[in-house]
């Protein structure tokens, strides 16, 4: 089905492998797995923009409720945050949770993925921030990439409401101008113009607009701002965890949900040709307290992991293949499977093959070892080496 993928054997462990990388580092910082239904009812979803809500894959079930499938995972946790009131703080929690979207599929996008949500939430203080940043750089560090590969762009929403006010944009333009800007690296700068145009913004403030989203520098900007404090303060924090070289300001950083706050970042690739590899920022009115974290979906890291030849090769391991010359062999066979499992990944076989077919058998699925199980020896099996060649005769 379009937008939807099958896992084989082969796709499955190299999912695998991304997921052992997200769990790795989550728990290196800290960082505690949940998990929450993929049913929510939909109105948990009203804080998520404009984009998501027309998203969704929606029913109503026999009770007459409208259902959500989960197309997004932070809504959920700070449902679970909301029904807890018990929990310590900073809760610290992270998930990889399977999402459905209604949407185009098109290049590390699709309609069905596998999210990475990282979340730290009970906290103003912007060493929240700074963590939940450094974090992401730290899981790409671990994907084997470097600063030739990938950047954060980070910006504030404080710091963007006040200058736009500053610029003489309206108020009630406020969150269409965000969701534009949001598009910004979707489509071209005319057809952003037009569109900022529509919603009644004039000549002149397009034309400062503009200019300002070219200021790459914190000390260039010369308003009174919270937002500006913050990120100055964010920026020093960076350096200090030692990430600041992989990050840089974009004042044209949105993101398109309406629940971010403060900080807002987005991870890149340098040369700019896939979509955002992972987006977060803070959220301090979602769940009831503060929060920050960001996610990472599935389809556009694998995506750009096998253009940069970062997959290692995932082959299926099996330390011993159990070969019976005949069926007579078949119960000493199975009673030696059956001993070595308890230590080792043990395949016996099942079809009845030839021992000619089953040596190759044991090649094609990159077993270490071959168990030969015949009929001379008694109290004794064959255990062929298969990548010296090598074999000895072993007392069972």
């Amino acid at each position: 089905m379009k937008g939807f993928r099958d896992f084989y054997p082969e796709e499955k462990r190299v999912q695998n492998w991304i997921f052992s990388k997200w769990r790795e580092v989550a728990e290196k910082y800290g960082y505690s797995e949940i998990d929450s239904p993929i049913l929510e009812a939909i109105e948990i979803y009203n804080k998520s923009g404009d984009e998501i809500p027309e998203q969704i894959y929606s029913f109503k079930d026999k009770s007459g409720k409208t259902l959500a499938i989960r197309p997004e995972t932070t809504p959920s946790i700070a449902r679970m945050i909301r029904a807890k009131k018990d929990l310590k703080l900073p809760v610290k929690w992270y998930s990889i949770s399977r999402c459905l979207r209604y949407e185009r599929p098109q290049q590390g996008r699709a309609r069905e993925f596998f999210q990475f949500n990282l979340d730290c939430i009970g906290s103003k203080n912007l060493m929240t921030d700074a963590e939940v940043i450094a974090s992401s750089v730290e899981l790409m560090k671990e994907f084997g990439l470097s600063k030739k590969d990938f950047f954060v762009r980070i910006s504030n929403r404080r710091l963007m409401e006040d200058l736009l006010l500053n610029l003489g944009i309206s108020k009630k333009n406020l969150k269409d101008v965000y969701r534009i800007l949001d598009k910004i690296c979707k489509y071209t700068e005319d057809e952003i113009k037009k569109d900022l145009k529509s919603k009644g913004v004039s000549e002149n403030e397009i034309n400062s607009l503009f200019k300002l989203l070219k200021v790459k520098d914190l000390s260039k900007i010369k308003i009174e701002s919270s937002g500006l404090q913050e990120l100055r303060e964010l920026f020093k924090l960076l350096k200090d965890y030692n990430v600041l070289g992989y990050c840089r300001l974009d004042l044209s950083i949105m993101r398109g949900f309406d629940y971010y706050t403060g900080t807002v970042f987005e991870v890149f690739d340098k040369k700019g040709e896939l979509r955002a590899i992972a987006g977060g920022g803070r959220y301090d009115d979602l769940a009831g307290i503060p929060g920050v974290g960001y996610a990472m979906g599935d389809v556009v890291i694998e995506l750009f992991l096998k253009e940069k030849k970062k997959i290692p090769e995932i082959k299926k391991e099996i330390d011993y293949f159990i070969a019976p010359v005949n069926e007579k062999m078949n119960k000493k066979a199975i009673k030696i499977a059956n001993k070595l499992r308890e230590e080792y990944n043990v395949e016996i076989e099942v079809l009845g093959r030839n021992l000619g077919k089953q040596l190759n058998y044991a090649n094609s699925i990159n077993a270490k070892n071959l168990v030969i199980v015949g009929e001379k020896d008694k109290d004794r099996v064959t255990i062929r080496d298969m990548k010296t060649g090598k074999e000895k005769k072993v007392k069972i």
